[in-house]
């Protein structure tokens, strides 16, 4: 159950995405995407810029050192920036140096990841040319994409195709299950992570029948999905399901300006639930569409977030 109302952490935003708790910082990271931002934002609602790319930022993980990787969109690359550079914040392109080429021979473009701990990271690349502007169909079909695997010493791999546009991903506390959104086929679907990081065994985790989006693994190995709409138009909200369909719990988001895109477990003992909102999807979006929220929830994240 969610235990108490939903709070407004961070307002004025443009495009939260790719969420990430640091607990060794007690805050959260995140990728405003349309501001051209990494911020991170603490527990009274300071918001304070960490990274300026150059370009929309995506996907964002960090190493067991505390290097931060991000996504960097137009450049199909990893770009890491240093720990020291990660805490005094204010770091510029410059101040970053490239990771790996998530590039591959289809034309793809590149947006959430996810890090494991021995390094691995696990980017998304998606075909582009789906319309936001009208529901998926026929006439507007999403097209297939990769899962490319970025290694720590920089060399890169597509290690899963036929991803109906790769999203928001989670890595099981053992390392050995990764869990990826596939936001246009409605579904979430996992991999066995082999010993040399590459997929294996791919199965349906869950099917939400709405387009999945960013997502988080709490303790009792259930997803909190970020959905943008239940109807295509609509807010939509977050769903926390188990392994194989069974919808545990949904916290709508009643607001017909904003949809749900991404979340994340965090806080103290971990059952804060941070809301990533902005322009319901298939709207024009401007600076101030964004913001941040949280809620509590009975269920704390599990031991490893990456």
């Amino acid at each position: 159950m969610v235990s108490s109302s939903i709070e407004l952490i961070a307002d004025d935003l443009f495009f939260p995405e790719g969420p990430r708790w640091r607990v060794e910082e007690q805050k959260l990271y995140f990728s405003d995407v349309m501001a051209g931002k990494v911020s991170r934002v603490d527990d009274e609602g300071a918001v304070e810029t960490v990274f300026e790319p150059g370009e929309f930022p995506s996907g964002l993980g960090f190493l067991d050192n505390g290097d931060l990787l991000v996504v960097a969109t137009e450049s199909r690359a990893i770009v890491r920036l240093d720990s020291t550079q990660v805490i005094a914040g204010s770091a510029r392109r410059s101040d970053s140096t490239h990771h790996a080429d998530i590039s591959t021979a289809f034309g793809t473009g590149n947006n959430d990841m996810v890090v494991a701990p021995n390094g691995n990271a696990y980017a998304g690349a998606y075909l582009p040319g789906l319309s936001e502007e009208v529901p998926p169909g026929p006439s507007n079909p999403p097209l297939f994409g990769n899962i490319v695997l970025a290694r720590p010493d920089g060399s890169s791999q597509v290690v899963a195709d036929r991803v109906c546009f790769p999203n928001g991903g989670a890595i099981t506390p053992d390392g050995k299950t990764l869990i990826v959104a596939e936001t246009f086929a409605f579904t979430l679907t996992a991999w066995d992570i082999e010993d040399d990081g590459t997929l294996s065994g791919r199965r349906p985790f869950a099917n939400l029948a709405a387009p999945t989006d960013g997502i988080s693994l709490d303790a009792e190995g259930c997803v909190w999905v970020a959905c943008p709409y239940f109807s295509y138009g609509d807010s939509g909200g977050w769903v926390r399901v188990a392994d194989g369909g069974e919808i545990k719990q949904v916290i709508a988001l009643e607001d017909a300006d904003k949809s749900a895109y991404a979340c994340m477990l965090g806080g103290e003992d971990g059952r804060d639930l941070w809301l990533c909102e902005s322009t319901v999807l298939g709207r024009e979006r401007f600076q101030g569409d964004g913001r941040i929220r949280r809620v509590r929830v009975d269920v704390p994240k599990a031991e490893a977030q990456f």
